[in-house]
């Protein structure tokens, strides 16, 4: 039902329009509905929302920002389904909706290690958005194509939750006084665990295997992790770097920075996970 609220004409709107690294390509019906123009309209946080990301928990596991993108951006209508490449585009557009055009981050300059206050221009990141191929292929020596794609939102909260479980227990055996024994154990688990969800996010992202001349198509997620295990080191860096590469694509990460104190210039890189988002 419609709301009758006379103050209705005073709720928040869309301040910001913008399009998204994926296009058109890479979405089933359903999952986001673009306006004419291809872009999604974003609005401002609620108070509501801003609270909802002081909870570190449920940024973690990602209910928070499911939370605030789908108050935030209402044509989005599965936020679980989105590539990595446009969450961090549709955060980078909600904070830009937001806070006005900037957002303040602290940097340190690599030339003398002053700390200072950096204003970063989101419109800027926006406006330089670089933006996916429809169709991604590494082909191998033994003559296999593999069609492979961005992270997906779970594989990404999957792999910065991992990073901080594996941060939490190295700082936590290093603080402790533990024989040297103990501690080779406790890191050659964490390489182990590194090991396995490099595997488990490589093969999330492939869409199939081909060899077209032998009539091979392969899709079955076990049958492509267990290919990945069997393969020599240099294929699977070809694979890797590739996705890699193209989970690069999207929202403008470096600003030319200057440092106010010792003018050293640098290319100063900006994290935008949404982990980092409030």
């Amino acid at each position: 039902m419609e709301s009758t609220n006379p103050l209705k004409q005073y709720f928040r709107s869309n301040k910001l329009y913008m399009p998204l690294p994926s296009g058109k390509d890479y979405y089933a019906p359903g999952i986001i509905e673009l306006l004419d123009s291809g872009e999604i309209g974003i609005m401002p946080m609620t108070g509501k929302d801003e609270l909802t990301l002081k909870n570190p928990d449920a940024l973690l596991n990602g209910d928070a920002l499911i939370q605030v993108i789908n108050s935030c951006v209402p044509c989005i209508k599965n936020v679980k389904s989105l590539l990595a490449n446009d969450i961090e585009a549709i955060i980078t557009g909600i904070r830009c909706a937001t806070y006005h055009d900037g957002l303040e981050t602290q940097i340190h300059c690599p030339e003398c290690g002053h700390e200072s206050s950096y204003d970063m221009d989101l419109n800027y990141a926006i406006d330089n958005m670089t933006f996916l191929e429809p169709e991604y292929v590494v082909n191998l020596e033994s003559g296999l194509s593999v069609f492979v794609k961005p992270y997906s939102y779970p594989d990404l909260l999957k792999g910065l939750h991992s990073q901080f479980e594996q941060s939490k227990i190295t700082r936590s055996i290093e603080n402790r006084s533990s024989t040297d024994e103990e501690k080779m154990r406790v890191f050659s688990q964490v390489f182990k665990n590194v090991a396995k969800l490099t595997v488990e996010l490589i093969t999330s992202s492939i869409i199939k295997i081909v060899d077209e001349s032998n009539g091979v198509n392969v899709s079955d997620p076990a049958t492509i992790s267990e290919f990945l295990q069997n393969i020599d080191r240099g294929s699977m860096l070809l694979i890797e770097d590739q996705i890699k590469e193209i989970n690069t694509v999207g929202i403008k990460r470096t600003f030319t920075t200057i440092c106010e104190k010792c003018n050293h210039t640098w290319e100063n890189k900006v994290d935008f996970n949404p982990v980092n988002f409030s």
